[in-house]
């Protein structure tokens, strides 16, 4: 796609790979500590409780803050630019320290309501829990609800190593916060026997803090200094603040999909016979992110600060191109992925989860949520991608309009299905990728019409051939899975782990030999 010889790019294509592998190894360790989780609490009244009480401080982090401080501060930090094309760093820096203060107390505003609220807003969001869990899922809440305001102040200071060009650190963070809520689940909480969820709470709160202590450190040795400034007149907050609304509700397509993916997965309980359908969800809706997010992620959190500048500068041809190549690096390695993935899902959910309470039904039902939710893999790279780019041009409306279509789509899919009582639990991960094609289309047809030259003929050739490799990856994982038959849910883990990997390696051998043939490569 790019020259090979190209040096810079050659760098670049570095650059992404080590943070890759950097969230390779926080993503293990996110399946490590819901492993870990799964081992100690299964699907029992504990389990659904904080699988309730954790996802709503983040759920409403993510639906009022996240894409905000990020789609906020990263094009905006971007534009201090000096006449010579360098960065005004002092300029720069006094916005990102006017904007952590103002982040922060805005985020301690918000956990003071959610603590405040919790009860009427666990009821909002989980439908059939008694009233022991119930009570239980309110107090979960309460003790983890401070980890907003942490989450704030963490998120700026990634925006502010990426748009440094530190990529490795920001990486790394959740490694770290997952390496602490690991130890606490395999050290401390069962010695601590009925009280060990409430520990849980605690570790998950202050393994944010941690998060932020982490980014202080490479900051301060690239000369960032904190000034404590809240100066609500600063023009350029003004900017990010008149930017904020639209990307926030550009934001909602996936807490907000989590959100329905718990009402959904309740519903389904009422009628289906299935103990702890939410948390069945967590569990499935866990691994989808954790694959989807480790092979997308990196690719766009790496393109986003330079597609900014190049907003600023008014170079559309170098903007299209690096925008294509960041679709395809990702479409590149997610479809491929994907594919495999569908196949091998109730190997891979044994493998990870079946231990402990975790029975051979339970990792059944996850895999059949995550079958439902994988197709959206390459549909997420889209929206995830193009989000960015219309955040750079400063475009923030077409986003919310894509997330609120999509918003509208899962739930009407997921209404129906769990109105005529169809395909079990896998109607959850049904609605959740409806939602997530419905935002993609949208953001295509926009990008086809604002952007310059982003979607040509090539684009579309190669995505398509792309596609391709997947169809002939899926065939080939399930050709050789037939070969190899075994119930994956009451086999061993060494069993399955074998199994999978005498599938998937050969696919993966003949999609890579695919690409060389059809000259599709892995650029940044």
């Amino acid at each position: 796609m790019i020259n090979n010889g190209n040096k810079k790019e050659s760098k670049a294509v570095k650059t992404v790979v080590v943070m890759m592998g950097a969230t390779v190894i926080a993503k293990l360790l996110g399946m490590l500590r819901g492993v870990l989780q799964a081992r100690c609490y299964g699907t029992t009244p504990e389990a659904n409780a904080f699988t309730a009480a954790s996802k709503l401080p983040l759920a409403f982090f993510d639906m009022f803050l996240a894409a905000a401080v990020l789609g906020c501060f990263i094009p905006v930090y971007n534009s201090f630019a000096n006449k010579d094309g360098s960065q005004d760093s002092d300029g720069a820096d006094k916005f990102a320290s006017v904007f952590i203060c103002f982040i922060s107390l805005l985020c301690g505003l918000l956990a003071l309501v959610g603590i405040i609220f919790a009860d009427p807003l666990i009821k909002l969001i989980t439908r059939g829990l008694d009233t022991q869990t119930l009570a239980l899922a309110v107090t979960l809440t309460r003790i983890m609800f401070p980890l907003v305001i942490f989450t704030g102040a963490a998120y700026t200071l990634v925006g502010v190593l990426q748009s440094k060009g530190s990529f490795i650190a920001p990486a790394m963070i959740s490694a770290i916060s997952n390496a602490g809520v690991v130890v606490y689940l395999a050290f401390i909480n069962n010695p601590l026997g009925d009280n060990g969820i409430y520990g849980l709470a605690v570790a998950y709160m202050l393994s944010w803090l941690v998060q932020l202590l982490t980014l202080v450190v490479p900051l301060k040795r690239m000369g960032f200094k904190f000034r404590l400034l809240l100066d609500l007149n600063n023009p350029a907050l003004r900017r990010a603040i008149k930017m904020a609304p639209p990307i926030m509700a550009g934001s909602w397509l996936s807490p907000v999909g989590v959100l329905l993916g718990q009402y959904f997965a309740a519903k389904i309980s009422t009628y289906s016979g299935i103990s702890g359908a939410t948390t069945v969800f967590d569990y499935a809706n866990n691994v989808y992110v954790i694959i989807a997010g480790t092979l997308t992620y990196s690719i766009c959190n790496y393109t986003f600060p330079k597609i900014s500048r190049l907003a600023v500068s008014g170079d559309e041809v170098e903007y299209a191109e690096t925008v294509r190549n960041g679709l395809k690096s990702a479409l590149y390695i997610v479809v491929p992925f994907m594919a495999a993935a569908l196949v091998l899902a109730g190997e891979g959910v044994t493998i990870l989860y079946r231990r402990g309470i975790f029975t051979p039904e339970d990792a059944e039902y996850t895999a059949a949520a995550l079958r439902a939710i994988l197709p959206a893999m390459p549909l997420f790279c889209v929206t995830e991608l193009f989000t960015r780019v219309f955040y750079s041009r400063n475009q923030v409306r077409i986003p919310m309009y894509a997330a609120i279509i999509g918003i509208l789509a899962n739930i009407l899919t997921g209404t129906i299905l769990t109105h005529f009582q169809l395909i079990g639990i896998s109607a959850v991960g049904a609605a959740n990728a409806a939602g997530q094609a419905a935002a993609a289309i949208v953001l295509i047809i926009f990008a086809a019409k604002r952007i310059p030259g982003l979607i040509n003929r090539k684009l579309i050739a190669d995505v398509l051939k792309l596609l391709l490799g997947g169809v002939i990856v899926f065939a080939l994982c399930t050709i050789i899975s037939t070969l190899v038959a075994s119930e994956p849910y009451t086999a061993s883990i060494l069993t399955n782990i074998i199994k999978a990997l005498i599938i998937f390696l050969p696919s993966a051998a003949v999609y890579f030999v695919y690409t060389k043939l059809c000259h599709l490569s892995f650029t940044a």
